[in-house]
């Protein structure tokens, strides 16, 4: 998936019940306490964590009403979710919005589904069986000092519930108007050896989009199958093997790929899909309070997509060490290798050269979170990487937390990250003219193409301020450097004698944002919780060079002003659970070479939902019920209205 590239001659354009009632009637103080790892890569309270984290819970995920990750994700300060078409997302932290979420890092169970074609995630092909999810970590700022390059703005960390907890059959089936089928079922247990499993499957049919593209459609089927399985070696030592495939059919509106002035793909613009994974993690416990981790997977994607054919083999391993160093230290550290092999065949517009691509990476960390006193706590650490497009990276990041009270938390952090660059920018061979054209021009790939840089500067604010009412606020300041551009090099001829005018990517522009995000909770009755956020950016991006890519039109592609309110209200047997979302205009989009933005808008999702028994559960779900139809995503020809919708489904589970 290579989202809206457009090339002018010059520019590239169930858990159990029990667990769910569990959750839903935690303290304020409870939920503060959920342990997050995502920002220190080992167990902490989110109360103590110096960084803007955000947890998606299982019960947010259920009663949201959201069918698909990204959806679940709307409500969460710092995150801007934009629907393009009906399988399609732009999903960014902190500013920049754009279909390939190049500067954000997401992770599945720790693996990363970040692609190096394009540099960012298909959401595509992101499916899981949302009951399975055990939380979503987002982190918005900079994770690479753990995490590695590419986490800038941000980590999406989405982990899956042990097979532990997941005995028992489950079975779901949502019908639908936009969401039109859904099927899920799932079953584990425990072997007489002591092997927890879980086997599961899912198959998905989304309708497409409202549009006035006469030949294809958007619409989105996917089937999904998976297992996992976790067990004891001993008291000190656990295992995990997971893994899962899908296979799927996904629509498109526009070629991934459009040359002004040369003929692309026609018709159905479907792209047939397929992958899997597998996972196998290794822990040891130490009697001294230390553990020991060793991750290896192996990942595989394929898609068959009118522009071209992708295939990409992953494979990675990961050793992580954490322990106890005298009476104030505690040091985590890991060493990481991960070999991406990929092959990309072009269809008539698409290439690049060399169409086969083995690229390394090799990477360690270190970090020491010195307890200064029972309330301050200090941590350094850095990320030490090679890789094969950019070559040698540090990524260094200083944060500090102070325990005010038992109510209140103050932190700071600096960070350095980097996106280090992709195929596209470092292979890309593409004749924007007529093939045989001379003179012609072409846009190629930069082999002295440099990794964008970060320096981010933040601080935050946790204040428990009664049992019922809470808040969270976290301001940045990002300072950006060596931000990619296109720009026309010099002429030169070729073998064949022609004149080449070449389009390169270069690292000539730079940019700064600002912000800040609130989030409050309030309980005012038991079972009945409040959840309202605030997010807002200020980008200012500046050109030294010629920017045929309109790249400074990115610092208006990302809304101002986001904010929403959720309610989730029980009555026995009974939830009544809503969601009002706002986001202010896009002024403007790069993919959009007119320049014409898209308008703000407010939405509403009504979600009724009737526990019938200890195994029946109904919900009747209404989307977007505000207006018949709006646009959320990306340039006219590549984008579809969200109608006006609704969905019933009903869970069973013994």
């Amino acid at each position: 998936m290579i989202c809206g590239m457009l090339l002018p001659l010059y520019a590239a354009a169930n858990n159990s019940t029990d667990q769910l009632d569990e959750l839903k009637h935690m303290s304020f103080e409870e939920l503060m306490n959920v342990e997050v790892t995502s920002v220190s890569r080992h167990e902490e309270p989110l109360r103590d964590a110096a960084a803007a984290v955000a947890i998606v819970t299982p019960e947010i995920i259920r009663r949201s009403g959201a069918t698909h990750l990204p959806d679940s994700l709307r409500l969460v300060p710092g995150i801007h979710v934009g629907g393009r078409h009906s399988s399609s997302w732009a999903v960014s932290a902190r500013g920049f919005s754009s279909v390939n979420s190049e500067k954000l890092l997401v992770l599945s169970d720790t693996r990363s589904i970040y692609t190096p074609l394009f540099s960012g995630v298909a959401w595509d092909v992101q499916d899981y069986l949302l009951s399975d999810v055990e939380r979503v970590e987002v982190i918005r700022g900079p994770g690479a000092t753990l995490w590695g390059s590419n986490a800038v703005n941000g980590v999406i960390n989405i982990t899956t519930r042990s097979a532990r907890d997941t005995h028992g059959s489950f079975a779901s089936a949502q019908l639908g108007t936009f969401d039109r089928a859904s099927l899920e079922a799932r079953y584990g247990d425990e072997t007489a050896g002591g092997v927890n499993y879980r086997v599961f499957g899912k198959y998905l049919d989304r309708e497409g989009t409202l549009n006035s593209t006469p030949d294809t459609d958007d619409a989105w089927s996917l089937g999904h199958l998976g297992f996992r399985t976790d067990w004891d070696g001993s008291s000190r030592d656990s295992f995990t093997v997971q893994g899962d495939a899908y296979s799927g059919d996904i629509g498109q509106l526009a070629p991934a790929v459009t040359i002004i002035g040369r003929e692309g793909p026609a018709g159905a613009l479907n792209v047939d899909v397929s992958g899997g994974n597998l996972l196998a993690r290794w822990q040891r416990h130490g009697d001294d309070g230390s553990d020991t981790q060793l991750r290896a997977y192996y990942d595989y994607t394929h898609r068959d997509d009118p522009s071209y054919v992708d295939t990409l083999h992953t494979f990675d391993i990961d050793l992580q060490r954490r322990f106890i160093a005298g009476s104030r230290h505690e040091i985590v550290w890991g060493l990481a290798y991960r070999l991406t092999s990929n092959d990309n065949q072009g269809k008539g517009i698409f290439a690049v050269d060399p169409q086969e691509s083995n690229d390394n990476l090799f990477s360690g960390f270190i970090q020491d979170q010195v307890a200064l006193s029972d309330s301050l706590r200090f941590t350094l650490g850095t990320k030490l990487e090679h890789n094969d497009f950019s070559g040698f990276e540090v990524q260094p990041s200083v944060r500090l937390a102070w325990l005010a009270s038992d109510r209140q938390t103050l932190w700071a952090a600096i960070s350095r990250a980097v996106r280090v660059p992709t195929r596209l920018e470092r292979d890309i061979a593409i004749e924007i003219l007529p093939p045989g054209s001379n003179p012609t021009a072409m846009l190629l790939g930069n082999g002295d193409f440099e990794s964008e840089e970060l320096i981010a500067y933040e601080a935050g604010y946790r204040w428990h301020a009664r049992d019922r009412l809470s808040f969270d606020l976290a301001t940045f300041y990002n300072d950006y450097d060596k931000l990619a551009s296109l720009e026309l090099g010099d002429a030169f001829v070729d073998p064949d004698g022609r004149t080449v005018f070449p389009i390169v990517n270069e690292n000539l522009t730079r940019g700064r944002t600002y912000g800040a995000e609130l989030q409050a909770e309030w309980e005012p009755v038991d079972d009945w919780r409040l959840t309202a956020n605030y997010s807002y950016i200020d980008m200012e991006l500046t050109a030294a060079g010629q920017d045929n890519n309109r790249g400074v039109w990115l610092e208006d592609s990302t809304p101002r002003n986001m904010a929403g309110l959720r309610s989730f209200y029980t009555i026995g047997d009974f939830d009544i659970d809503a969601q009002l979302r706002y986001q202010s205009d896009i002024g403007r989009q790069p993919m959009d070479v007119t320049g014409a933005g898209i308008a703000a808008y407010t939405e509403f999702d009504l979600r009724f939902g009737w526990r019938a028994s200890r195994q029946w559960e109904i919900s009747l779900v209404g989307q977007n019920l505000l207006h018949d139809n709006h646009i959320e995503f990306g340039a006219p020809e590549q984008r579809g209205a969200f109608e006006r919708s609704a969905y019933l489904r009903a869970s069973w589970r013994d």
